[in-house]
């Protein structure tokens, strides 16, 4: 497997390193979306192998795997999958998520958790809403496994937090078309990165939520308890939103460029 980590040959989005990139609305009008799934990995070797397994092959997609420095078998697992790309990055989901964009050729980016299942209906779901040049960003409706009724409980709410409020989150599948991604920075380098940036995405596009659901694990809620772990989440949360709010530790650039 090749190991690269720069910018991809067709980068033209950004203005320059640190700049906002310009927006174009049109640029898969008449012609069908090509997707990168970016998936960020560390210590992943037990689910590793399933988890490639389902992943649908298609010639308008790629699959790139950013490993944060995992010290199990994750790269011997990967070897096995000639057509997903490896590359590595700094540990941090944000980091390893932006060094795979920076690489990627697609016109929309999908952000994957390991954990997270994605068949060709949820391709299909969203061909058909890249069809709509207002589309720029989403996330997929929930369902978690094992369906415990707590859990369903859960998901429950995680579908009406992103109807009403425009905020998944990212075992949600988030997707984002290139220009917009590269227009906002990428991912901040601190967690919750993935909160940051739906909210940093409302100021310039509809974040919309497409069926059918994806199936993420529970295994957070099953390992560490289901309120404690419900708890965490909303914990974070508010502490997110009101460091938004009273301070400037999250600026409306991420940092895609950095480094």
């Amino acid at each position: 497997m090749k190991k690269t980590f720069g910018m991809p040959s067709n980068f033209h989005s950004a203005s320059g390193a640190g700049q906002p990139a310009k927006i174009n609305e049109s640029s898969t009008q008449g012609r069908e979306p090509f997707i990168s799934l970016i998936l960020p990995v560390l210590n992943e070797a037990p689910i590793l192998a399933g988890a490639l397994s389902n992943l649908p092959q298609a010639p308008d997609r790629e699959i790139i795997l950013v490993d944060g420095g995992s010290t199990d078998a994750t790269r011997e697992v990967a070897a096995g999958f000639p057509h997903i790309r490896w590359v590595s990055a700094p540990r941090g989901r944000g980091v390893q998520m932006n060094a795979g964009a920076r690489l990627a050729r697609g016109d929309y980016f999908i952000f994957l958790h390991i954990d997270t299942a994605l068949g060709p209906e949820h391709f299909a779901a969203l061909r058909q809403a890249a069809s709509d040049p207002r589309v720029g960003a989403g996330a997929f409706e929930l369902r978690l496994t094992p369906a415990t009724p707590f859990l369903r409980f859960i998901a429950w709410g995680a579908n009406w937090r992103s109807r009403l409020f425009g905020l998944p989150y990212g075992d949600q599948a988030i997707f984002v078309r290139r220009d917009l991604f590269f227009a906002l920075g990428g991912f901040a380098h601190r967690h919750p990165e993935d909160l940051d940036l739906v909210l940093r995405l409302r100021s310039l596009t509809r974040v919309r939520l497409l069926t059918p659901p994806v199936s993420s694990s529970g295994r957070r809620w099953l390992k560490h308890g289901n309120l404690r772990t419900s708890g965490y989440h909303w914990v974070f949360l508010i502490r997110h939103l009101a460091e938004r709010l009273l301070t400037r530790r999250w600026p409306p650039m991420g940092q895609l460029f950095s480094g």
